[in-house]
């Protein structure tokens, strides 16, 4: 958990280790998602969703005990000198992720559970076996796997197999050992799959960086099942997201690309309209390409604004006394960093 910690940390810019645990855990607010994009670990988000923040705090305290991180009384961590040069030494071992920026696709907890009971009941169905013991899952999910097996028109094990394999060749192509670990870890008749310090071992990888190979493998394969109008997508599709905002922000973000005002969309959804704008800017950091940014910001707005915000956009402070608007002014505020991001980007 230390080495794993250790690089999401950087030696210039300071990071705050909530933000850094709240991406991992998948707790999407404005504000972390906000920062995790200046971060740069946006595409981290959900990927240890079981994090807890006493393993969090127990990892930064030995961090800091190793002079590897300073960490400041706001909640704040850079790297050391000695931080850095581990940060080196890790790069060579580390496992580069291909497919996280499909992070918001699907919650891989529940892709995996299925998934796994599904191929063991399609293996053992190959095999015309009916007694064993099934993996241990929700009875829901139990019943949405039946149905998928009694409802299939045609052969579903040479389907799925076909399936499989065209999967397993686009995984082969991005990494071969992101085929290895998704296909050692499935269960099937007389087939357990292997545990992670087997995983470990059979593809000479760290144990701390199972948790990530498996995020992308994963993640892989909803996007596989996302693409791909199959037996697979039959299996996961109630599990696959139509966009990378929550479904609430979505809904305001479709009323607002009709033209109609932020104070309609609040009385017509029946929220505020600090929540309409929240959900507003969720869409201009996920789905940048989804803003009309000169109606959301318009040029008196960005023209006021620019006389006082200049430089690194990240260590800009808001002010209320600066930034027009009123109720909306730090909305605002926050608007017009990502618009200034975006025009640098560009």
């Amino acid at each position: 958990m230390n080495d794993f910690l250790l690089s999401f940390f950087d030696e210039h810019q300071p990071r705050r280790i909530r933000v850094i645990e709240n991406t991992l855990k998948n707790r999407r607010t404005v504000s972390t998602l906000f920062w995790a994009k200046q971060y740069g670990i946006l595409k981290w988000t959900g990927a240890e969703r079981s994090l807890e923040r006493k393993q969090v705090e127990n990892s930064i305290a030995e961090l800091v005990k190793a002079n590897l991180i300073q960490r400041d009384p706001d909640g704040q961590a850079l790297l050391t000198t000695l931080g850095v040069l581990r940060q080196e030494e890790l790069a060579g071992e580390q496992y580069q992720p291909h497919f996280f920026d499909w992070y918001w696709l699907a919650n891989t907890r529940r892709i995996e559970q299925r998934l796994l009971l599904g191929i063991q009941v399609a293996s053992e169905l190959s095999y015309h076996n009916r007694y064993y013991a099934p993996v241990v899952n929700e009875y829901h999910e139990q019943q949405i796997v039946k149905r998928w097996v009694l409802s299939w028109r045609g052969n579903i094990i040479n389907d799925l197999v076909q399936e499989l394999e065209l999967f397993g060749d686009s995984l082969e192509s991005a990494d071969e050992r992101l085929t290895n670990y998704f296909f050692y870890s499935l269960i099937g008749h007389r087939i357990t799959g292997k545990n992670a310090i087997q995983l470990s071992e059979q593809l000479e990888f760290p144990g701390y960086q199972l948790p990530v190979i498996k995020q992308d493998a994963l993640l892989a394969i909803a996007a596989f099942a996302n693409s791909y109008r199959g037996v697979l997508n039959r299996l996961l599709v109630d599990l696959l997201a139509k966009s990378p905002l929550s479904q609430s922000a979505n809904q305001t973000l479709l009323l607002y690309q009709q033209g109609i005002s932020i104070s309609q969309i609040a009385k017509k959804r029946r929220i505020k309209a600090n929540t309409v704008r929240e959900h507003l800017l969720e869409a201009a950091i996920v789905h940048p390409d989804s803003i009309d940014w000169e109606r959301s910001l318009p040029v008196s707005i960005r023209s006021q604004l620019a006389k006082h915000y200049q430089g690194k956009m990240e260590n800009w402070q808001f002010d209320p006394e600066i930034v027009p608007g009123g109720p909306a002014a730090f909305y605002y505020f926050r608007l017009y960093q990502l618009y200034e991001e975006r025009v640098n980007d560009k």
